[in-house]
Formats: C-alpha cells, sequence, structure tokens
C-alpha cells in the first residue's frame, strides 16, 4: 500500500537521561527539585480527555455493543478520548452528517465508501467492523428447499434497490442451477417479514442480524427458519468498516490512532467478554429488550471475527478483496470508482490483535 505521509509513531525524546535510561547527573539535581516542588503544590492535573463524536450506521442495537462497551469501559479514555456515540438513520445518514462537520468517525457499509470516494469525498475506512458480510436469503424451512439453488424460479422478496438483491446475481449456487430465473417482489422492508410468514413469497433478501426476528415470527406459526449466507456462496464484500475522513488524518493524526487502538481494543475485549459486553451494552441502553438485543449480538460475532479472519487478525483491510469489491459494484451497482484501492483504506492504526473468542 502507498504512503500516506503520516509519521510514524515513535517514543517521545526525553531530555537529559543517560545511556541506560537513568537521569544523567546534572538531570538528577533537576528531578530531586521537581519532585519536591510536586510535595509542595500537588501533583499536576491530568490533561483534559480530547472530546470525539462516532455517528453509528444506525440506531444503538446488539451489532454495536463493542463500541459501547469500549466507551463504558473505560478502553477509549485510556487513550485519552472522551467519546459520544450518536445513532444514524443508514450508512448514508452517517457519512453526510460525518462530512458536514458533526464528527470525525462514523460506522457505515463499505460499499458507500467507494461510493463516496466516486462522489469525490475524502472518506477513507480505518477499521474493518464486520469482516463477514450479513448478506443472505431467509425462507421458512420445506422440503423443497434444502439450499440457494434450490430457489430458481421462485419469489423473492426485497426492496428494489437493497444491497442484497443487488448482489444476488453473484452468488454461486452451482453450474446446474441458473439463479436469473427468479421472480422478484419489490416490497418495502417492513413489509417483509410478513409477506414471508403469510406465504406471499418463497423467501426474502435481507440480512442474517433481522434473523431472530423472522425465526421468532416463524416460531409462533410452528415453523422453523432456513438462514442461507451469502458468504457461503461466494459473495462476501466487506461491510460495516469504521470511517473517517483524509482532511482529519493530515489534520490530527494523533486523534485518528487513538480512536482506531480505543474501537480495536474494545471489540477485542467484547468478543473475549461477550457477556459483558452485553450486559454493558443493556445497561446503557435500559429501554431496549434483552431477547432481541442479545440475539443481534449473538449474530453480529459471527460476523465480527469468524474463523476466516483469525489469520490475517482483527480490525485489517485485505487490499485483494477491496479490488474484488471494486469490481463486484461496479457490476451491481454500475459504481464509476476508478481509483486506486489504495485511496480508500489504511490499516496504519490498526493494531495486531486475535482475541479468543468467549462464551456468550
Amino acid at each position: 500500500m502507498s504512503s500516506r505521509g503520516f509519521p510514524p509513531r515513535r517514543k517521545p525524546f526525553s531530555p537529559g537521561r543517560g545511556p541506560l535510561g537513568r537521569p544523567a547527573r546534572g538531570a538528577r539535581a533537576a528531578l530531586a527539585a521537581l519532585a519536591a516542588a510536586a510535595l509542595l503544590w500537588g501533583a499536576p492535573a491530568a490533561e483534559p480527555a480530547q472530546k470525539a463524536t462516532l455517528i453509528l450506521n444506525w440506531l444503538p442495537g446488539g451489532a454495536h455493543a463493542p463500541l459501547f462497551y469500549g466507551r463504558d469501559k473505560g478502553f477509549f479514555r485510556k487513550e485519552g478520548l472522551e467519546v459520544k456515540i450518536v445513532g444514524g438513520r443508514g450508512s448514508r445518514d452517517a457519512l453526510a452528517r460525518m462530512q458536514g462537520g458533526e464528527s470525525a468517525f462514523a460506522l457505515a457499509e463499505a460499499s458507500e465508501i467507494f461510493s463516496h470516494r466516486a462522489g469525490g469525498f475524502d472518506t477513507l475506512g480505518v477499521m474493518v467492523y464486520f469482516e463477514r458480510s450479513p448478506n443472505a436469503i431467509l425462507t421458512l424451512k420445506r422440503p423443497d428447499i434444502r439450499r440457494l439453488a434450490d430457489l430458481a424460479g421462485r419469489r423473492i422478496a426485497a426492496p428494489r434497490a437493497s444491497f442484497p438483491r443487488m448482489l444476488f446475481p453473484e452468488l454461486r449456487a452451482g453450474a446446474r442451477i441458473s439463479l436469473t430465473r427468479i421472480r422478484w417482489s419489490n416490497l418495502a422492508p417492513s413489509d417483509l417479514l410478513p409477506a414471508l410468514i403469510g406465504g406471499k413469497v418463497d423467501a426474502v433478501a435481507s440480512s442474517s442480524l433481522a434473523a431472530h426476528q423472522y425465526r421468532k415470527a416463524a416460531g409462533r406459526r410452528g415453523k422453523e427458519l432456513s438462514v442461507f449466507p451469502y458468504a457461503e456462496a461466494g459473495v462476501n464484500p466487506y461491510s460495516l468498516v469504521l470511517v473517517s475522513m483524509d482532511s482529519v488524518l493530515a489534520k490530527d493524526a494523533s486523534l485518528a490512532r487513538a480512536f482506531v487502538r480505543a474501537a480495536a481494543a474494545s471489540l477485542a475485549a467484547a468478543v473475549e467478554r461477550p457477556r459483558e459486553a452485553l450486559e454493558t451494552f443493556l445497561k446503557a441502553n435500559p429501554t431496549l429488550g434483552r431477547e432481541r438485543i442479545g440475539a443481534e449480538w449473538a449474530a453480529a460475532l459471527a460476523l465480527i471475527y469468524p474463523e476466516e479472519a483469525r489469520k490475517g487478525g482483527l480490525g485489517k483491510f485485505r487490499e485483494k478483496r477491496l479490488k474484488e469489491m471494486q469490481a463486484m459494484l461496479g457490476r451491481t451497482r454500475k459504481l464509476k470508482f476508478t481509483g486506486d484501492v489504495d485511496d480508500i483504506y489504511t490499516n496504519q492504526f490498526v493494531p495486531a490483535a486475535r482475541p479468543r473468542p468467549g462464551k456468550l
């Protein structure tokens, strides 16, 4: 990856020190005088925490548990930051508000970074949040639909411009069956669940994060739910990522470094202590139901640190995968981003982390 010109983090210069890190003779007298002054006047006051705002891709939910966990358990404070987390109304809303100056950081879909850069904005991915794509086909369990290929000729519901629907033609469901024979029903997001449960459609293109809602509704009818993840059919673009801007990094690279380090530490700790992360989130958001949030957090855990992410480490972008995503977006969304993928991400601030997943 090409260099962005940000200086590497170095140990601060410490004047008056000897060759082994001990104070030189003249400096020792000065330090003694300073120590005496500190006893007389009291220790100097700690520097105030630097304030930073993070705009979420949506209203707070189970997927955001690590960020609240990091805020309330002191991970951001340890890096000298006082973080405010605010809800959003979609990735585009979060990025627009960030570009408008409301925040220096946002959580958004990686596909929207490509769109923003194509539109001339300086949006920049600074850490992967969801390593695995949540896009999935949801259907009621039945003997004639046991795999994705069985959907040929069936009716699937999705909003016309939704990402799961646009990605659908990329799915590899086997050479014998063509998924181009799908019959689509254009429905609003709020109409998908009742259409599936009511038998008006055979399946819906949605997100694995919503599966618990469908599973609960199906259970009330004495039925079960089947989930077919796109990632298991060869379509696994990056999903949620932590985002900032080139202008923020150029102005204060230390802020970006501190924020990403804290976010990565929060993510790693939440993966290792998922129950504690869940309880911390629920305490911060007491009006949200435990059952729904717990199910969302369980689904998010499988997306944050899946098996395939454990070799490369938590939160790292991979250039090859971004190039594949760029080509995919060109085919499915006719996105005309012709720049180098080096322009839309950096791994510079992501620390090496390989947490050991705990039990929820």
